[in-house]
């Protein structure tokens, strides 16, 4: 989990290891992620958003127009929204809370895989939208 917020070297076992192979294994996990789940709705939409940003950037460099920065001010706080746990304003702990009692047993940040987290969040969306159904 911590390597989704930045912190590649949550890839490394124990203390050994460098930032270059840190990169590396990261990639690999990355790859066998996105070969699992494939590119989801949000990371395709965090994908344009950071588009956009990129463009703003440019524009403002070509152009110096000052609202570009307004909106790029903007556009950084969007990616902010977006990046706290799917967009929905959690921490990936506070969804592990969530998860926890949806599974009957407590989930450990250092335990859990990726590839388990997004499974038990993608289950944990099914059944809900499975109730919510019923429920309607």
């Amino acid at each position: 989990m911590q390597c989704l917020e930045g912190n590649i070297n949550f890839t490394r076992c124990g203390t050994i290891g460098t930032p270059e192979k840190d990169e590396q294994a990261w990639e690999c996990i990355h790859d066998a992620y996105l070969k699992r789940f494939g590119m989801t709705k949000h990371y395709k939409a965090l994908m344009e958003l950071l588009k956009k940003k990129a463009d703003i950037q440019l524009e403002y460099i070509l152009n110096k127009d000052k609202f570009s920065l307004t909106l790029l001010e903007i556009e950084e706080e969007n990616l902010k929204i977006m990046l706290s746990n799917n967009g929905t304003g959690m921490t990936i702990e506070q969804t592990l809370v969530h998860l926890s009692k949806f599974v009957g047993y407590w989930l450990r940040t250092k335990e859990i895989t990726t590839g388990e987290y997004f499974t038990l969040l993608e289950e944990f969306k099914r059944t809900n939208d499975i109730e919510n159904g019923k429920k309607n």
